[in-house]
């Protein structure tokens, strides 16, 4: 059953949800301005205060979405950052924004613009085993590195480091480039690759700006992708969540 669905068939649910749901954004707030320990007390309260309503939506998710809200049964292991961030992602997947207008909440403010923290994908079990069904092998998925999503989509191919034009003749049709930054040069490879991540940069930078034009999945400010993937490395890049993640068979 898909969201849209959902919203007709439990319409009263959701409207219980509301206010439940503005509490909750609205200590983030407070503990964003002030980050004492009763805000984040009262901040963890609210968002433990969701999760009846969120587990039951849980249950006509694919894993996939309701993975975050799962997790949300572990908040008293996550550090506040990262509760933010998994509660945010969880209600992005969830797709009620009209139902925060009024805070002018972005969509997936925090999840999506910020790096995910190691131990939050940890928690989230990233590192899974998941069987293909055209395919008796198993994949392997590991967390490598996380930024802001600049072009939304994914891409799954082999590494290739580049980080000038002197590297341009390592790429191959279908690589996802990893780099430190673009530069107008880039443009010349463009077509060739199936995913752009950088070390550097924003939403408006010039690699966001380059992937967005030719539609390729590009995640950015990755801050250690040139160093902590290898050329040749079989990776995921995932421009929705912002995270890649390697991919053994």
């Amino acid at each position: 059953m898909i969201f849209n669905k959902i919203r007709i068939a439990y319409g009263e649910v959701l409207e219980r949800f509301k206010p439940i749901l503005r509490n909750a954004y609205q200590s983030i707030y407070h503990y964003q301005l002030d980050r004492t320990t009763e805000n984040e007390s009262q901040m963890r309260e609210a968002i433990n205060a969701t999760r009846e309503i969120l587990e039951f939506f849980a249950n006509h998710l694919p894993y996939s979405k309701a993975k975050y809200i799962l997790a949300l049964k572990r908040s008293d292991e996550m550090a506040p950052f990262d509760l933010i961030m998994c509660f945010d992602q969880a209600i992005f997947e969830m797709h009620v924004w009209e139902t925060l207008s009024e805070l002018r909440i972005k969509q997936g403010q925090w999840a999506k613009n910020n790096t995910w923290s190691k131990e939050l994908r940890d928690l989230l079990n990233e590192r899974q085993v998941v069987r293909h069904d055209d395919s008796n092998l198993n994949v392997e998925e590991e967390f490598l590195v996380s930024g802001t999503p600049a072009s939304r989509g994914s891409a799954q191919g082999r590494a290739c480091i580049a980080l000038d034009k002197e590297d341009f003749h390592q790429i191959q049709r279908g690589d996802i480039l990893v780099t430190t930054m673009t530069t107008p040069e880039f443009i010349e490879v463009a077509h060739l690759i199936s995913g752009l991540i950088t070390d550097r940069g924003g939403i408006v930078c010039h690699a966001a700006i380059l992937a967005r034009e030719f539609n390729i999945p590009c995640i950015v400010g990755c801050q250690t992708a040139t160093t902590t993937i290898k050329n040749g490395d079989q990776i995921r890049l995932d421009a929705i969540s912002g995270i890649v993640v390697s991919v053994i068979q």
